[in-house]
């Protein structure tokens, strides 16, 4: 842990007080000092201003600066004492320069936030350090707190880490991001909370490549998609939502008013599932077989371009051939093609909006659904996995 601190400390204080025994004993490089003097000593600095470190960990100011009024006139008093927990051993004394501005009047102590929050007793180290377990997978309370442990030689009780963990949203989860294109792929996943059905709402933007929002909800309800699409898009544009192939979303898009797309891959799948079935069977022919796959390919034509022209053109030469087709396909035709062609074709107006869902898919794959399933009992934990998951994803993920 000492090397860890050290690390961070090397960017945070930008000058040491050297003593004479440093040139004797040879420690004349920043690192070496830095383990001789503090000994299990963490990051400390204020966001605004670089520290001065001397001799037994007192640390002060350079440039000084008010941070109430901006003067410059400013001048030191003494130092305040502070204790600091790194590990399982002693507690750290560290002294604070305190000031007084003598413009505004006010008083104020050198600032260790980025060490350790006012009033808490464990260094941010545990909390970053408990935020990088999150990202490798679930884990629970009580094996996060024994992962602490092995790694710092401290943690905190487990109740503790779940008060760290927790978040103040209890429905819903939001991406800190503050723009989004307006381009975005919806989908949903259910998930088993203490026993009970319940489903995973997601908006995903293509363009941006990161979640926005997340919802668990009771039931998969018209109105409770709404609400989760437009109050994940409040003051953000919203051009295009691009979903699979469940009949009640054309209606929820028509009502929100908002380009729909059905997703082009739920459509192949659909038919694929029904025509692998065929293909195994023994009692179909070769030649019917052959004839399944062709006009399957050709099916897929219709779709595998940008053009509309060029998409009605295929579409049409397809129709001329109806007779000729398999009733499989022909019922695909007829019941989900021609009804939803303007649907299945909105990409080929903007090249922009997806025409696949497979970004949301690709998202709840990484996000280990299989994994969390049936592992949580409320929704405020399923909620805090997934809002440090997509915080790691954003970070990964995301496109300017």
């Amino acid at each position: 842990m000492r090397n860890q601190i050290l690390t961070t400390l090397n960017c945070n204080i930008d000058s040491i007080q050297l003593k004479l025994s440093d040139f004797f004993t040879g420690k004349n490089d920043f690192e070496t000092i830095l383990n001789d003097r503090l000994k299990p000593v963490k990051n400390t600095q204020n966001i605004n201003q670089k520290l001065y470190l001397h001799e037994n960990n007192h640390f002060e100011y350079i440039n000084l600066l008010c941070p109430y009024c901006g003067s410059k006139n400013v001048i030191k008093q003494e130092y305040r004492q502070r204790k600091l927990l790194i590990d399982d051993k002693e507690p750290l004394n560290v002294y604070l320069r305190r000031y007084l501005c003598k413009t505004c009047g006010r008083k104020f102590t050198t600032n260790i936030k980025s060490i350790i929050k006012p009033y808490k007793r464990y260094i941010n180290l545990f909390k970053d350090k408990l935020e990088c377990f999150l990202e490798t997978g679930y884990r629970s309370l009580r094996k996060t707190q024994k992962d602490l442990q092995n790694f710092l030689e401290n943690s905190p009780s487990h109740q503790t880490i779940r008060n760290w963990l927790t978040i103040n949203n209890k429905n819903m989860i939001k991406n800190t991001e503050r723009f989004y294109s307006g381009y975005y792929t919806y989908d949903e996943q259910f998930l088993r909370i203490n026993g009970h059905r319940m489903y995973r709402l997601t908006l995903y933007d293509q363009i941006r490549n990161i979640p926005i929002a997340e919802q668990i909800v009771p039931k998969r309800t018209p109105q409770a998609i709404t609400q989760f699409i437009e109050e994940s898009t409040i003051n953000q544009p919203l051009i295009s939502v691009t979903t699979d192939h469940m009949p009640l979303y054309k209606n929820i898009m028509d009502y929100i008013g908002v380009k729909h797309q059905l997703c082009v891959f739920h459509l192949f799948k659909m038919i694929g599932d029904k025509l692998y079935k065929k293909l195994r069977s023994k009692k179909v022919t070769e030649r019917e077989k052959i004839s399944l796959c062709l006009y399957f390919t050709d099916i897929k034509n219709i779709f595998r371009t940008y053009n509309s022209k060029t998409s009605q053109k295929r579409l049409e030469k397809l129709l001329n051939d109806f007779n000729r087709i398999p009733r499989l396909l022909q019922r695909f035709i007829k019941q989900k093609i021609i009804p939803d062609y303007k649907r299945l074709t909105t990409f080929m107006e903007n090249n922009k909006i997806p025409r696949t869902s497979n970004t949301v898919e690709n998202y709840y794959r990484q996000t280990e659904p299989e994994q969390i399933k049936k592992k949580y009992k409320t929704k405020k934990g399923i909620l805090t996995y997934l809002h440090y998951k997509m915080k790691n994803w954003t970070k990964k993920h995301i496109k300017k």
